[in-house]
């Protein structure tokens, strides 16, 4: 069924056409949202806006131009076309600037619209936004919310090119987030931070994230110093993706490879970790956020098995960088309207291990438990520094007391191979489904 979007991409490509590009894109979408924010224990803030925009991507003889307009009307798409010309021909030829043809197999993506979303307000926002706020504060009064939010949105996304690519999808979704501390008498807490997020109203759960909330930071009353020791890490979800997954999705991204900024460069086929390490990515998952059916060019969405029991299997491609490594995309192009596709990873999901968290901990002489990660990670070479937050020290496969003044230093790469463990338990992220993950030999700075 064409939508109006169909139309409007179809209109400016023809329009492209015309005017004598080579190939021509068109990308648009509209986006309604609501969100409520919650700031020092009350929620403050209600908005309600719908945003929209198309890209036009053409090609003369290989020559990349591109424009963006945020308005869908035909003047508007039509004065895009003629700037997106005017760039191509100032632009230097590539060989490699094709545009995607269209795939054989029809799309059947995951199921991402919920008709029971789209009339969901902003005053429903605000009700979900108290009730997180209230699980919270309920489960101990010295429990304090900085921030938060909760946000419903209802994205419809088109895509039409010259080479016969053309698929529409409608998005719902829901995201939420909380961040406080706990605070008794003059001792506050580390802070802590959760989120979650679906795309069905049958799945909206934000008690879940507010009791969560306030069982870390109450956890973490009582901190004490330690001295320093080099020992075994025990990373939660939300440590691995504050110290790892940015250096893991840059090491796995093509264009990187191809400008010889990623680690992982010429090691396919090689052990990047030890075997408890295997890594997809997988936009089919209708429970991420990041899922969706097809790409930022049109290219229909799978799975792409990364690392698998350590080994290096491949690079996230989108159609550019393939061309280069005559291979053919992975679907893995990214981005909205306002500028051309990059590459990027969608849901990286680390297979779960064999062993429970309790396990893990109970494995370990010495060490320590991260719930959080504040620090700095250069994701070209790995290099890490930073504090321990929400941690707990480790002695003899038990859990002694919350710790303060922490301090972490090490490489990604060499913590990769020094992985002994990951957990059956997972949290989802908007990007995400991570482990807990153990590394041995790590050196913990106390103070």
């Amino acid at each position: 069924m064409t939508t109006m979007l169909d139309a409007i991409c179809e209109f400016a490509v023809k329009e492209a056409e015309r005017n004598g590009a080579t190939e021509a894109e068109a990308y648009a979408m509209t986006n309604r949202e609501s969100e409520v924010v919650i700031e020092n224990n009350d929620v403050k803030q209600a908005k309600s806006q719908t945003t929209g925009g198309i890209g036009i991507r053409i090609f003369v003889n290989r020559r990349l131009g591109f424009s963006y307009a945020n308005t869908l009307t035909k003047e508007s798409i039509q004065r895009g076309v003629i700037r997106a010309l005017k760039v191509a021909s100032a632009s230097p030829e590539d060989k490699f600037n094709v545009l995607p043809l269209t795939h054989p197999k029809k799309i059947r993506g995951p199921k991402l619209f919920d008709e029971n979303a789209v009339s969901f307000t902003v005053m429903d926002c605000s009700v979900a936004a108290s009730e997180m706020l209230r699980a919270a504060k309920s489960i101990d009064g010295r429990v304090s919310v900085d921030s938060g939010n909760f946000t419903n949105s209802f994205l419809n996304h088109s895509i039409y090119n010259s080479n016969g690519v053309c698929h529409n999808e409608m998005i719902t979704s829901f995201f939420w987030s909380i961040l406080g501390m706990a605070v008794d008498g003059n001792e506050v807490s580390s802070f802590d931070i959760q989120s979650d997020g679906c795309h069905m109203l049958a799945d909206v759960k934000v008690s879940a994230s507010g009791e969560a909330l306030a069982q870390n930071t109450l956890k973490s009353l009582g901190a004490k110093k330690v001295e320093s020791f080099r020992g075994e890490m025990i990373l939660s979800p939300s440590a691995v993706s504050e110290l790892l997954h940015d250096t893991i999705t840059h090491s796995i991204n093509s264009d990187a490879v191809q400008k010889k900024t990623s680690a992982f460069q010429g090691k396919i086929g090689q052990s990047v970790s030890t075997h408890l390490l295997t890594i997809e990515d997988d936009p089919t998952d209708a429970k991420s956020l990041a899922a969706a059916s097809f790409d930022r060019e049109g290219v229909p969405h799978g799975l792409t098995n990364i690392i698998d029991q350590g080994i290096l299997k491949t690079f996230l491609y989108n159609t550019y960088t393939a061309g280069k490594d005559k291979l053919d995309s992975t679907g893995n192009a990214a981005g909205g309207p306002n500028s051309p596709p990059v590459v990027s990873s969608t849901n990286l999901v680390v297979s779960p291990g064999s062993s429970d968290l309790d396990t893990l901990i109970s494995e370990v002489d010495r060490g320590i438990v991260l719930n959080r990660f504040s620090g700095n990670v250069n994701p070209i070479n790995g290099e890490f520094s930073g504090v321990v937050k929400g941690g707990h020290y480790i002695v003899n496969g038990e859990i002694n007391f919350p710790v303060r003044e922490v301090m972490i230093a090490g490489n990604v790469f060499d913590a990769l191979t020094n992985l002994t463990g990951v957990s059956r338990e997972r949290k989802s992220f908007s990007d995400s489904v991570l482990p807990h993950i153990r590394i041995e030999n790590i050196a913990f700075i106390g103070q």
